[in-house]
């Protein structure tokens, strides 16, 4: 146990003495997510709901970034029943510097999600999720992002999407 810590301390310390455009990062977002596609269990659902996602990261060059965390799309819910969607993500994301602080992101990974219905039970899949946005940076280490991205569910012999909007922190370490 001593031994990770020291190494998620080294770690640390190396993202922290990285230049502005590379290291660490951390950071979190709420969300609004919108269900397209079947229904599940052949019942409606409401087609949105509230959400959001936890994340971290390393910026390898100020274009290229890995990015994996834990996103919630929420709870959709029908008059029979309701579905939770939430899993786990790692994209590549792509950033373009605009000027004066801002920056465009294009993200694209695989996701590792579950549905989990009151009527048809629960299962995992992985599919893809893309995604796009803007981040404005107050200063070299904190930011904002405003992100929209889509998420593919191929479970519970669905063919749908989520799509969530959300705005968050990112902070660089």
């Amino acid at each position: 146990m001593k031994k990770i810590a020291n190494a998620l301390v080294c770690v640390t310390l190396l993202g922290a003495a990285a230049a502005h455009a590379e290291g660490l990062s951390v950071g979190g977002s709420l969300a609004s997510s919108r269900w397209k596609g079947d229904d599940i269990g052949g019942v409606s659902t409401d087609k949105s709901s509230t959400g959001g996602k936890l994340y971290g990261g390393y910026t390898f060059t100020p274009n290229f970034s890995l990015e994996a965390g834990y996103a919630n799309l929420g709870k959709f819910e029908s008059a029979a029943g309701s579905v939770k969607a939430d899993g786990f993500y790692a994209d590549a994301v792509g950033t373009l510097p605009l000027g004066n602080g801002f920056s465009a992101l294009g993200r694209v990974g695989l996701f590792n999600g579950k549905l989990d219905s009151s009527l048809a039970g629960d299962e995992r899949g992985t599919s893809y999720k893309v995604g796009a946005g803007v981040q404005y940076d107050f200063d070299k280490q904190l930011g904002i992002r405003g992100e929209w991205e889509r998420y593919r569910f191929d479970a519970l012999g669905t063919k749908s999407n989520a799509d969530m909007v959300s705005v968050g922190l990112n902070y660089k370490f």
